[in-house]
């Protein structure tokens, strides 16, 4: 038999093959790199959807309006155009609804967005649509925690809310004089020993254990001394309060708008009646704080800080209906 004949009558069929296998390859190949160019842009829109969801929460439930256009302001940052009514304010690709309260939850989803196919075009499709989609929520955490040892003092009888809110942006005194302080500094136990220590510490780092509405802690009168040097080993450097809150025109309230270590959150307590010696009492609310300054020398150093309305932390605790001590949490949910 001539083997050689017999091989040189199959080179064209070889051939044929190698060009089937070719075509295959750059197909497979261009699958790839379109199939990777997808997956990219998919996640592009997922972030973007996650984070115009982030924004938009911060302004609820008090304004879906404002929340509407937090999200679609933060997606246009990023090219992502979501179409809105500016005349009611609403969206097909946003939506508002209730968790835990009337309008603490928004959902984003930026649908039907056209990617480009680079190698697509081969089988004759230029472009396939991509979408996604995010819903995030806001509350207020069951707990608390880096909360400071200053107790907010309120008249017995006198609703927290009620006089949280008269107090919002006033000048507040942590002070020794017991007439003049609007807070006592309190602790987790009566133990007087390492009283002083443990005091400092939580002033620079916060309380490290969780605490919650209705806990016990036992109140007293201030050291000045303790607070005004912890208190500035806390800060540092003192930012202008201008600098750390805003005023909100639309709702009318401030808000907290950066991280910052004159920012603190304190327990409201009733008024006691033996505030040089600890007395036991109970942790009525939360509420967010801000240091401003101190002023005055010797025994009649004072710090001076304001309530403010809202300020948006992070917290891992359970999430609960918003309530009335304007420290919230905001969570992506799915």
């Amino acid at each position: 038999m001539n083997y050689k004949k017999k091989f040189l009558e199959q080179k064209g069929q070889v051939a044929a093959i190698v060009t089937v296998l070719i075509v295959c390859l750059i197909g497979i190949v261009a699958l790839v790199i379109d199939i990777g160019s997808l997956y990219q842009k998919k996640g592009f829109f997922q972030r973007v959807a996650d984070a115009a969801a982030l924004a938009g929460v911060q302004d609820l439930p008090g304004s879906t309006s404002d929340a509407l256009l937090a999200a679609v302001g933060y997606a246009d940052m990023n090219d992502v155009d979501i179409p809105y009514d500016c005349r009611d304010y609403t969206s097909e690709e946003i939506e508002f609804s209730s968790t835990l309260s009337l309008n603490d939850t928004i959902t984003v989803a930026i649908a039907n967005r056209e990617a480009p196919l680079y190698f697509g075009k081969i089988f004759g499709e230029d472009t396939v649509s991509l979408g996604a989609s995010a819903t995030a929520m806001i509350g207020s955490p069951s707990q608390m925690f880096g909360v400071v040892p200053w107790a907010a003092v309120i008249p017995r009888g006198v609703n927290w809310a009620y006089w949280l809110q008269q107090v919002i942006g006033d000048d507040m005194i942590i002070s020794r004089n017991i007439n003049q302080s609007d807070f006592y500094a309190w602790d987790d136990t009566y133990r007087p020993n390492g009283w002083n220590q443990r005091y400092r510490d939580r002033i620079i780092n916060g309380y490290s254990e969780p605490l919650s509405v209705g806990d016990t802690i036992y109140a007293r009168g201030i050291n000045i001394a303790q607070t005004i040097s912890a208190t500035n080993t806390r800060v540092g450097i003192w930012d202008p309060f201008d600098d750390i809150v805003e005023y909100d025109d639309t709702l009318g309230i401030l808000r907290l708008i950066k991280s910052d270590t004159q920012f603190v959150i304190v327990p409201l307590i009733y008024e006691i009646n033996r505030p040089r010696w600890p007395e036991e009492t109970e942790i009525l609310a939360f509420a967010p704080f801000v240091l401003v300054r101190i002023e005055g020398t010797g025994n009649r150093r004072r710090v001076i800080g304001r309530f403010i309305d809202q300020a948006i932390i992070i917290n891992n605790s359970d999430i609960i209906a918003v309530d009335q001590s304007g420290i919230r949490v905001v969570r992506l949910t799915r």
